[in-house]
């Protein structure tokens, strides 16, 4: 019975399907090695987006920095002597209109922090100056104040409302002690 299989397989008309099979065989490694070309330029343009847009956010972030630095220039030009609070800038408004003045006394060698961000303060009764400020809104820092009174380390802390345009006058011994 073997005999009768393996001779129908190997006459004339059999043998084609055999040549077939390899021809087909190339043909779906060509397509398996197209597909992974395909697959690989995938990725490379992926990863030339994500590229993209760490070098935008790393643009953005030197941009940011150079505005904050400009705009603490033009603080101390305005206000002599004035140090220039953390706090975003509203859009919209001229560097001359909607600032507050804050006033501040602490004691001699305390340790001054705004919103979390230690400022440096060069005297007893430091003046500060917002950025700009919409009109009509109420906007709020933290300050904390840290010194040394008969050994300990005394921390106080308060929240305070400023306002477009307004002057904000802070005591530490107003401040609650933690």
């Amino acid at each position: 019975m073997y005999t009768i299989v393996l001779a129908a397989a190997l006459t004339a008309g059999n043998a084609a399907p055999g040549a077939d099979i390899y021809e087909d065989i190339r043909d779906i490694k060509k397509e398996v090695e197209e597909l992974r070309q395909g697959q690989k330029q995938f990725e490379v343009e992926g990863l030339k987006l994500v590229i993209a847009g760490l070098r935008q956010r790393l643009t953005d972030e030197k941009l940011d920095e150079l505005r904050r630095d400009l705009r603490d220039l033009k603080y101390e030009e305005m206000v002599p002597g004035a140090v220039p609070l953390p706090m975003p800038g509203v859009a919209g408004l001229t560097p001359l209109t909607g600032r507050t003045v804050v006033t501040l006394r602490v004691p001699a060698g305390a340790t001054f922090f705004v919103n979390d961000r230690q400022i440096a303060l060069n005297s007893t009764n430091p003046s500060f100056l917002t950025p700009p400020l919409d009109p009509g809104r109420d906007y709020f820092y933290d300050f904390k104040i840290s010194y040394v009174q008969d050994g300990k380390t005394v921390t106080r802390v308060k929240r305070v409302t400023v306002r477009s345009g307004g002057l904000v006058r802070v005591n530490y011994e107003d401040m609650e002690v933690r």
